[in-house]
């Protein structure tokens, strides 16, 4: 436990984020993760969309595109259940 959370970020900064992207500073805990986070800088869009062409970075981002075009609601607000 820390007794303030600035010693809890220097903790994780120490510990626990050991790549940091020498163009944006963001730290990530694995260099799969900072290599990834590289695309965004560099403009690589390798995911693209089979329906409308879009490009995106990440696998994620597509997957989120794609309930566009299938009607997909798949999140729930926690606090009334609505979509």
């Amino acid at each position: 436990a820390f007794g303030g959370v600035e010693r809890l970020v220097l903790h994780m900064r120490a510990q626990h984020l050991s790549f940091m992207c020498p163009r944006c500073g963001k730290l990530f805990n694995h260099s799969s993760n900072l290599n990834r986070h590289m695309n965004v800088h560099r403009g690589v869009k390798s995911h693209a969309c089979g329906v409308c062409g879009k490009a995106f970075t990440q696998k994620s981002t597509l997957h989120d595109h794609l309930n566009l075009h299938s009607g997909a609601r798949p999140y729930r607000c926690s606090y009334c259940a609505g979509r």
